[in-house]
């Protein structure tokens, strides 16, 4: 079993050049709706765009939960500077047994192809690999969401699956694909040079 009891004895602040990653706060449930209500954003997501501040609150209820019952962790992504909530990224659908977890994020679309998200997922990485002990990370995307194909490329990732019409999507209102990438922390410790 992965032994989180170390890794999430208090939620873990992450630093980066431009970027500080920090605890989803009940403050920020305007920011998330702002960010999830937008169409872009949620085009690739399997689900609708929120229609309420309310939806907002119960993500970052969610979010706390699953940090308390260490079954996920998720931080927000603030500019160092500003302070400005950007979106946020983190782990979840943990398999402990196989040490192995799910990456998932979303950015304000003002802040796309800026490189905020690799910068943030560089920092993630290094702390599920070394500080959670993650063997592998996995990744889910529509085939057609490129941008977040040449995110998990830049960072390693490799394309190890493709599932045809298994997941129902509201947005397109029919079945659609999956592209499954992973990351293994062999592979992650060669690009970064961690021993």
């Amino acid at each position: 079993m992965l032994d989180l009891t170390t890794a999430f004895a208090n939620f873990p602040i992450l630093e980066t050049k431009r970027l500080v990653l920090r605890a989803v706060s009940s403050a920020d449930a305007v920011a998330i709706f702002r960010i999830m209500h937008d169409p872009k954003v949620i085009r690739y997501f399997g689900q609708l765009p929120m229609n309420s501040l309310y939806e907002a609150v119960q993500r970052v209820k969610r979010i706390h939960v699953a940090f308390q019952e260490q079954s996920g962790v998720r931080w927000a992504i603030t500019h160092r500077k500003s302070a400005q909530f950007l979106g946020t990224c983190g782990f979840w659908r943990l398999v402990k047994s196989h040490f192995r977890a799910e990456i998932g994020y979303e950015l304000a679309p003002e802040w796309w192809g800026r490189g905020v998200m690799p910068e943030a997922l560089s920092a993630i990485l290094a702390f599920g690999f070394v500080r959670m002990g993650l063997h592998s990370v996995e990744a889910q995307i529509h085939p057609g969401n490129t941008g977040s194909r040449r995110v998990l490329e830049k960072l390693g990732f490799v394309q190890e699956g493709y599932f045809h019409e298994n997941y129902y999507d509201p947005v397109e209102a029919q079945f659609t694909d999956t592209a499954v990438f992973s990351l293994l922390k062999s592979t992650w410790m060669r690009r970064t040079g961690v021993e």
